[in-house]
Formats: structure tokens, sequence, C-alpha cells
């Protein structure tokens, strides 16, 4: 999905225009649809109509602004359609700052992780109780995704289980992809994925597999490169961290 960004326009009288999102005001159901039908004519002059069948729409905290979640992302526009923000955050400054539009984005990736069945992951599990729950997606032909592989053994005896999605960055149908097929499809995907991740030559094979699908989702979540780690509370961390740093925020989490 392409957006164009226009107008941004995020100087918003900031000594009195942001509000926490519980004192927010709730249209009604009638001005919610008006609104809606108003901002989805203004968006199709940007973006495919078809693509916003999947829209949705909520007041912001900020008076005259409403949050579009639109595949994946999250943008504001004013409430008469004429301006769109594209990659502006609202930043509460009664909360010390805090970071509205990132929660909401955490939200959303936690959302859509949870529609993915964990059984087309390849997943690492601790062999006691689960601690925590790590989301990657890797590439098979990356460094840093081996050599966070190579501390999967640490995570595991530490209580966090990992799970793999496919991010092959070369593309669908690269050759890293087919890789990736040939492990997602092998009678053995963990010890597949070590293989692999150790410069291993992987058999070929195929079968019904969710390569693609997995790329697809990474790209919609903001995954641009690998590995990228989703964390219990839908943060997305890109690149490699150590595993007893990753153990040490996760505990954090809970704190």
């Amino acid at each position: 999905m392409r957006i164009i960004s226009v107008l941004v326009f995020f100087i918003i009288a900031l000594t009195s225009a942001v509000y926490a999102a519980d004192n927010a005001e709730k249209p009604s159901p009638d001005t919610m649809d008006k609104v809606t039908v108003q901002i989805k004519q203004a968006l199709s002059k940007l973006v495919n109509p078809a693509s916003l069948v999947s829209l949705q729409l909520a007041k912001s905290p900020v008076p005259g602004l409403y949050e579009v979640i639109l595949g994946g992302h999250v943008l504001y526009v004013t409430e008469d359609g004429n301006y769109l923000i594209s990659g502006g955050d609202i930043m509460d400054l009664q909360q010390d700052g805090k970071n509205l539009t990132e929660e909401r984005r955490n939200s959303i990736r936690l959302d859509t992780l949870s529609k993915v069945n964990p059984d087309q992951m390849i997943r690492f599990k601790p062999e006691g109780k689960t601690k925590h729950v790590l989301t990657a997606f890797t590439d098979v032909d990356c460094f840093y995704c081996a050599k966070l592989h190579k501390e999967v053994t640490d995570l595991n005896k530490a209580g966090i289980e990992v799970r793999y999605l496919a991010f092959p960055r070369s593309g669908i149908n690269s050759e890293t992809y087919k890789t990736m097929v040939s492990v997602w499809c092998a009678d053995n995907p963990q010890q597949a994925m070590t293989d692999a991740k150790a410069g291993k030559e992987i058999a070929a094979k195929t079968c019904s597999n969710p390569i693609a699908s997995q790329y697809e989702l990474g790209r919609q979540m903001g995954v641009s490169g690998t590995p990228a780690l989703i964390m219990p509370n839908g943060e997305l961390m890109p690149g490699y961290a150590p595993a007893d740093k990753l153990v040490q925020y996760l505990d954090d989490l809970d704190k």
C-alpha cells in the first residue's frame, strides 16, 4: 500500500490540545458514520478505494482529529477530511511524553499475531515453564539471524519460547525464499532451521506453506529487515540483541 504524505500538520496547540484517550469526546454513531464516509472519500484520492474496506476509524485524543487504522498503519485525519498526518506520533505531555501512537501500533501487532496459527511457525520451546514468548521474523541467509539462533538454547533455558515467522528479505521466489520453503516443509523444521542458519545445504522440498503470507504479514507490521523481534507487549525491536539482554528486557516487562 502506498500512502502519499500530504500536508503533515502536527503543530496542534500542544499546551492544550493533548488529552488522555479516556477523556476524549465520544462521538455518536451517526457522527462516526458521516465522518467515516467523508474520510474514505478523501483517502480514495490517495489509495485504491478497495483497500479502504478494512479502514477502522476512532476519535483520537486530540479534538478534531480522527485515528485511522489502515493496513497496519496508524494515520490521523482531520474531521473535515482535508488534512492527513502520515508518520506523526501523538505524545501525551500530561503523561511524561507517553507515545500514544506507538501504543496503538503495539496493540495492532498483537491483534494481528493472535490471528496467526502457531502451528505455522517454527517454534523452539523451553523444557520447563514458558515465561515469555518471543516472536521473530527471520531470514535463513541473514548473518544476525544466525547469530541470534545460536543463542536460542540460552533463551529456552531462561523460559523463553522463540517462534519464527518467515521474512525472506530478497523477496518471494528468491533463492532464500525457496530455501525457507524447504525448511518449513522439512520433516523436522526445527533441525532444518538450525542447519540452514549454519550454512548447511537443505534438501529441496515443497508443500503447502505460509512463507509468502508471513512475508506480507511482516511488511504490514513494518518489518524491513531481520531479525525483527515482536515482544509480548507488541513492541517491534529491529535487529540483533544478545540473549542475556533479551532475557533482562522481557523480565522487566513484567515489573
